[in-house]
């Protein structure tokens, strides 16, 4: 897999194909049957190794969200503080994600949540994500103070068992991480990302969510998000459950005074789970993959709006003098 994630003309394309055939997959899928409600939430669940037949089962295969990477919703925006309206005013809406250039910078959370499958594993006291499509994996202390770190990508997390909800909460983040402020006015340029053609002749009409939902919609919805520095103390809530058997649900609460006068709750995400032999499909068999960061055939220039597209003679010369 090259750098797709990366590469800031074919991100969201690159992303989307396989996003669409596996919606197209989950929707053919029979419905969940909700599971009993496990245990009492004792706060020391996951801390042992006895603990590891007692959790939720997030353990098998992988999962794959369902939904956007990005927030679509302009309905979920929160009122804005005077100094970020203040760059909200003056924001110039990119082709594509911001944090797209060579190099592979990963977009921090919660993006690399939402752009790939995902793996749980469990150890005493820790649970790990492993987020294949940026090929980096998160760590969630389970059971234990959070204290304060120095910011990373994807921040200090701790976590704990709410009955049958796992209870992520999240500081300490980089400021280069990629952070959405909300959503605004797709940008409609012709030929652009932000292109939404007309519906194909006879088409049905389209609801709303990644399963009935054309590419290009998705990508206009994409363009429409607006991107922002957060502040020092920006932290995330995540509530992760399973509502059925197949189904990972897992909600989102950002907060930052520095953005917004109250929290931006977040879309609810879906994930679907890939087990190998059983639900795997396209180029996805539920088992992990290792995936490696290449440089980008394609960049972007923030200053012109413009991309610098090389040819092939041109990209191997780039290469060569990079030492590839």
């Amino acid at each position: 897999m090259r750098c797709a994630i990366m590469s800031t003309r074919v991100a969201g394309v690159l992303r989307l194909l396989p996003l669409l055939s596996f919606a197209a997959w989950a929707q053919a899928a029979d419905q969940d049957s909700p599971p009993s409600a496990l245990g009492s939430g004792a706060s020391s669940l996951g801390s042992t190794w006895a603990d590891a037949g007692k959790m939720p089962d997030l353990f098998s295969g992988m999962w794959m969200n369902t939904s956007s990477f990005t927030e679509d919703d302009a309905k979920r925006n929160v009122p804005f503080t005077a100094k970020a309206q203040k760059y909200v005013d003056a924001y110039k809406h990119k082709r594509d994600i911001p944090y797209a250039q060579e190099g592979c910078q990963s977009p921090g959370l919660p993006i690399a949540m939402r752009t790939g499958p995902i793996k749980f594993t469990y150890a005493p006291g820790l649970i790990s994500i492993y987020m294949q499509a940026i090929g980096h994996t998160r760590f969630i202390k389970m059971n234990q103070p959070q204290g304060k770190t120095s910011p990373k990508y994807y921040g200090n997390s701790v976590g704990h068992w709410e009955g049958d909800t796992l209870v992520v909460e999240t500081q300490d983040f980089l400021p280069e991480i990629t952070f959405q402020y909300g959503v605004g006015k797709a940008m409609p340029a012709a030929g652009t990302l932000g292109t939404v053609p007309a519906p194909p002749r006879g088409g049905a009409p389209r609801g709303g969510g990644l399963l009935d939902t054309a590419p290009s919609a998705l990508l206009a919805s994409l363009s429409a998000a607006i991107w922002g520095p957060h502040g020092e103390d920006m932290h995330m809530v995540e509530r992760m459950r399973l509502v059925g058997p197949q189904t990972l649900e897992v909600n989102l609460t950002v907060y930052d005074d520095t953005v917004w006068t109250k929290p931006y709750v977040m879309s609810t995400r879906n994930y679907r789970r890939i087990q190998k032999g059983i639900s795997e499909m396209g180029p996805f068999t539920g088992e992990p993959e290792e995936w490696v960061c290449t440089v980008s055939i394609t960049s972007f220039d923030p200053d012109t709006n413009t991309y610098k597209d090389k040819d092939p003679e041109e990209m191997v010369k780039y290469l060569d003098k990079l030492g590839r």
